[in-house]
């Protein structure tokens, strides 16, 4: 049997990124572009491309309503949908690794490796049957299942999408939609988490920390590495409030739910650092680099990943009198960030040579 696959994607005033979207797709059977009131030529330089463009309109605006009226235009004989922003691409190879572990009338659903940028790499629940699904929340929309269909899920470890984000691009909106999409469906976990730190985005850090505790009491917040991040989220904004007791008991809260990841040991880490808690810094920067598996998961966060935490345990090291391990980590954080000058200098420094600007 052979599939056939469409991308689907909505778009505004995106014109720049639409050559890149189509050349990308352009396996697909079908790339079908829902215009939502674009004034910079999108719509004319997609159909030259090869897209098939319409016009809708939502009013007012949701994501949610604008993709399901996108799929709504997709020809009945479509099996996979696709669903894409117009800034992100499909990688080559894409279109050979979905046949070879979709089952026709078998599987409904794929999971697949996703870049989102900015160090991020999670996997994906974006492809899915063109029948028996729909797009749920007004903001941060996600495919749901109808109830009278049963999922079966397919997976591919394969990098099938990267995120090539605008960074002219406006968030503005997403706040509103957030706070919508909680007021429509309290119960659910996954926005009440996106609202409370779209909250922290915007500075209001008490609402985002009352917010991040509604998430928590939720039934269905069970998901240990986001209720991590709840925690995390609550810690930074109580660090904000200058409030320093309740910043360090929540992200020991964050360590106590995902105690093998190492987003809460170094935001404990950090927080020691800017007290000059150097035992503890110490301890809980070491306590993150022993641990050595990075999720694929949304949670993550580059940094800690990069040199953050070598750079705290040296700093540590350094005024607790560890000189030699001191040097080993700062020369390591240079390794892994090699353009930052304040590591750059912190390794001269120990070394008893000037810094850079000095030098010659």
């Amino acid at each position: 049997m052979t599939l056939k696959i469409a991308v689907c994607a909505i778009a505004k005033n995106e014109a720049e990124f639409v050559s890149r979207f189509c050349e990308s797709a352009k396996d697909a059977d079908l790339i079908l572009i829902a215009d939502t009131g674009s004034t910079d030529g999108l719509p004319e330089v997609a159909r030259e491309c090869g897209a098939e463009v319409h016009h809708i309109c939502i009013t007012p605006w949701r994501f949610d309503h604008a993709r399901n009226a996108a799929l709504a235009l997709l020809p009945r004989d479509i099996d996979i949908v696709i669903s894409l922003d117009i800034d992100e691409i499909l990688q080559p190879g894409w279109r050979e690794e979905i046949e070879r572990v979709w089952i026709p009338g078998e599987t409904t659903r794929l999971r697949y490796m996703f870049d989102w940028g900015a160090g991020i790499a999670f996997y994906y629940e974006k492809i899915f049957a063109r029948h028996g699904y729909f797009f749920h929340h007004p903001c941060h929309e996600y495919p749901v299942p109808d109830g009278r269909i049963t999922e079966v899920w397919a997976q591919t470890d394969m990098l099938l999408a990267v995120h090539k984000p605008d960074p002219t691009k406006s968030r503005g909106q997403y706040l509103d939609l957030l706070e919508l999409s909680v007021k429509e469906d309290p119960d659910c976990p996954r926005n009440a988490f996106y609202y409370a730190r779209e909250l922290s985005f915007h500075g209001q850090w008490q609402k985002s920390i009352d917010a991040c505790e509604t998430y928590l009491k939720l039934p269905r917040a069970i998901w240990q590495n986001e209720r991590c991040y709840a925690y995390r989220v609550m810690g930074r904004c109580y660090s904000e409030l200058g409030q320093v007791d309740s910043a360090e008991r929540s992200f020991h809260l964050a360590a106590s739910e995902a105690p093998n990841t190492r987003e809460p040991w170094c935001e404990l880490a950090m927080l020691m650092y800017r007290q000059h808690r150097w035992p503890e810094c110490f301890a809980y920067a070491s306590r993150a680099l022993q641990i050595t598996n990075r999720q694929m998961v949304y949670t993550v966060d580059p940094e800690v990943w990069g040199a953050q935490p070598h750079d705290l345990l040296a700093l540590a090291a350094w005024n607790l009198g560890l000189k030699d391990m001191a040097l080993e980590h700062a020369q390591r954080a240079v390794e892994l960030c090699p353009d930052d000058k304040r590591l750059q200098d912190n390794v001269l420094w120990m070394q008893g040579k000037p810094p850079i600007e000095d030098a010659a």
